[in-house]
């Protein structure tokens, strides 16, 4: 009743649907890694994509697991190196001036795909 009285009402009830609205968008956050012919499309969706040129490909690998501690989403995680993370297994993309850390459910299948990819061009 107080807060009915005092006019913040409206305004707490929009934070929190604030808050449960950004909750629920990380929580449905996903990672996707789609190869081309000559591209590699990774996404953070719905917040970010961006296309890596096979031919920039120095190395892909798998990573060790991510977590919460490493954050969710489009990271920085150091010098060079940026995150594709949604938690769980990993691939390390080395590109000729950066370094990408994406989650991915089956990292061994991603990069033999990769692989593949890297040796057909």
């Amino acid at each position: 009743m107080s807060a009915l009285v005092s006019g913040i009402l409206l305004p707490g009830l929009l934070i929190t649907a604030g808050i449960v609205t950004l909750s629920w968008t990380m929580v449905r956050m996903t990672v996707s890694i789609a190869i081309a012919d000559e591209k590699i499309v990774l996404s953070c969706k719905p917040f970010y994509s961006i296309e890596v040129s096979i031919s920039d490909v120095l190395a892909v690998t798998t990573a060790p697991d991510t977590s919460l501690s490493d954050g969710y989403g489009l990271r920085v995680m150091g010098k060079n190196t940026r995150g594709l993370l949604v938690g769980g297994p990993s691939i390390a993309l080395e590109t000729n001036n950066r370094r990408w850390i994406v989650s991915t459910a089956r990292p061994e299948d991603v990069t033999s795909a990769i692989r593949d990819h890297m040796t057909t061009r």
